[in-house]
């Protein structure tokens, strides 16, 4: 026996040491791959200041990648390398799908420490996003730290043999002093010489509950886990509430929704303060499912509770915290355009129906029948535009699948509207000019003409006699831009943020002079954004600007 306990304390003494060795160059390690990795941000961010600050960007990456024995890695927005100071990249593969990459593009800078796929070893990349969608990754190996751990090692095993040698003498102490009070018991004594024995099922009977307890808090921690891993994941909230309306758990989506300090353990209202909430909880312990809607932090939220019944009693309470932000703004947005529609075309129809009920009862006089017909006939002709303005509308709001989109030659096109619209023009004696050259943009031809019908057509209409209508095409760095500037009157300043919104007409005193829906310019902001484009304007009180453009790539990107 006093061998057993001697080889085992000395085991332990030994495990212990090696255990704490093996935490120590563990620690050592992920010590030395935090540094790592701060000094691979470090080299990163500097690296990208010199390339962006250089005049030649190309050599300026060069000389970057020859610095030091660190690699540098320049990928452009579609994953492929355009520069490796340490590979080909006409060999490497794309690495649009590499972690640190991905993050990059998503946060701004990613970190990540990993197997190179390229160079086969641990290798730390810090990438930064650069501001023309490239990334700049510098990567580092753990070669240096590998071997400063193979260094440590020796001395590590000098202090090993230290400890193993001192804990075998005090191992040899202790034995000693143990087992002597065990070999002075006399044997005589049943309870003495048994105590051993009797305690041993106990001893037997606490190692088995503690393996018990071990494995149930595992697996709490692991339903913990997947829970967690679960509603992290969600968009909508969700907290548990027990029988006394005290939080169980809570996702991070629902504290931020509910814009409060949610946390296990804490009663519902010693975070929420809106009664109707409170009630609506309550009514969820008594057995009763409930809705109630609110807003928080601009949002609108749909806060649902239901019971939780466990073997026919009521154990708790699940509180669903769902964002309707958009679904009530397209509600809104819903509303307020069949109130205008309502009322656009309640104007005309009255119009016609006052006229038609004049000239059917015979209450017209026969000389005032012309005269009637012809307003009818206008207002049902401002009808149908007003139909067709509603029909192009819904179709842009269907999106953009089934268009064919192709090179269209913007010069050419708006030469070709200015002819068709030359009549037009010459009766309200206003002048077209045209600049530029021929720029290809990417589209919808019928739309795009759509656009400069509806940009020429408003230039003409709200012009002053013998005014200009100006018209200019341009390629830029910023993309091909479509410029339109008229003689007119100036919008006014408080009614620029709106011009684009349906059915609203800027110069309301003139909009009964002025034909029109109110639509056309709706239309337009929806085919630029259809198109990638973007379209601004500018007013003062010489001239009225507005400008379209197709910025590169992002024409593409819409087709």
């Amino acid at each position: 026996m006093k061998r057993r306990i001697y080889l085992r304390m000395l085991a332990l003494a030994t495990l212990v040491a090696l255990l704490t060795s093996g935490a120590m160059l563990a620690l050592r390690w992920r010590d030395g791959l935090n540094e790592l990795a701060e000094q691979t941000s470090r080299q990163a961010a500097i690296a990208a200041a010199g390339y962006l600050c250089a005049a030649d960007a190309d050599t300026a990456l060069q000389a970057i990648g020859q610095s030091d024995s660190s690699r540098v890695t320049l990928i452009d927005p579609e994953g492929n390398v355009r520069y490796d100071s340490n590979v080909d990249p006409a060999g490497m593969e794309n690495h649009a799908d590499r972690p640190e990459v991905q993050q990059a593009r998503t946060d701004g800078s990613g970190l990540e420490i990993r197997i190179s796929d390229t160079l086969g070893t641990l290798t730390c990349y810090a990438a930064l996003l650069l501001p023309d969608g490239d990334v700049l990754r510098v990567a580092n190996t753990t070669d240096f730290l590998t071997r400063t751990l193979i260094d440590i090692i020796p001395a590590m095993v000098a202090v090993l043999i230290v400890v193993f040698l001192l804990s075998a003498w005090l191992a040899s102490r202790l034995t000693g002093q143990l087992v002597r009070p065990i070999n002075a018991i006399d044997p005589s004594n049943p309870l003495k010489t048994d105590v051993y024995d009797e305690l041993s099922p106990l001893l037997h009977r606490l190692s088995a509950q503690n393996q018990q307890i071990t494995l149930q808090i595992a697996a709490l921690r692991r339903k913990q886990v997947e829970f967690d891993a679960i509603t992290s994941g969600m968009d909508e909230g969700l907290i548990l509430l027990d029988e006394r309306l005290s939080v169980l758990t809570c996702s991070r989506a629902a504290r931020r929704l509910l814009d409060a300090p949610v946390a296990p353990g804490l009663p519902l209202d010693s975070f929420e303060r809106d009664f109707s909430i409170l009630s609506a909880a309550q009514k969820a312990q008594a057995g009763e499912s409930s809705v109630y809607m609110t807003e928080r932090a601009g949002n609108h939220l749909r806060l649902s509770f239901s019971p939780v019944h466990v073997d026919d009693g009521i154990r708790g309470v699940v509180m669903l915290v769902l964002d309707i932000s958009s679904q009530y703004a397209a509600e809104q947005s819903r509303r307020t355009f069949t109130a205008n529609v309502t009322h656009e075309l309640k104007t005309p129809l009255t119009s016609v129906l006052g006229y038609a009920e004049m000239i059917c009862y015979g209450l017209a006089k026969p000389e005032d029948i012309p005269g009637f017909a012809a307003r009818i006939h206008d207002e049902a002709a401002r009808l149908l535009a007003l139909v067709d303005d509603i029909m192009k509308l819904s179709r842009l709001d269907e999106g953009r699948g089934g268009m064919q989109f192709e090179d269209v030659d913007l010069y050419h096109l708006v030469l070709s509207v200015c002819e068709r619209m030359g009549d037009k023009a010459a009766r309200h004696r206003v002048k077209f000019a045209v600049h530029g050259a021929p720029c290809t943009v990417r589209g919808v031809a019928s739309m795009i003409d759509e656009v400069v019908t509806n940009l020429c057509d408003n230039a003409i209409k709200y012009n002053r006699p013998e005014g200009t209508v100006d018209l200019e095409i341009k390629r830029l760095p910023k993309g091909v831009t479509l410029r339109v500037a008229n003689t007119g009157p100036a919008i006014p300043a408080d009614a620029l943020p709106h011009i684009f919104e349906r059915f609203y007409r800027a110069d309301a005193s003139r909009s009964q002079e002025i034909p029109g829906t109110g639509l056309g310019l709706s239309i337009v902001k929806h085919i630029c954004e259809i198109h990638g484009a973007t379209i601004s304007v500018t007013s003062d009180p010489d001239c009225t600007v507005f400008t379209v453009v197709w910025r590169p790539g992002k024409t593409e990107a819409a087709g």
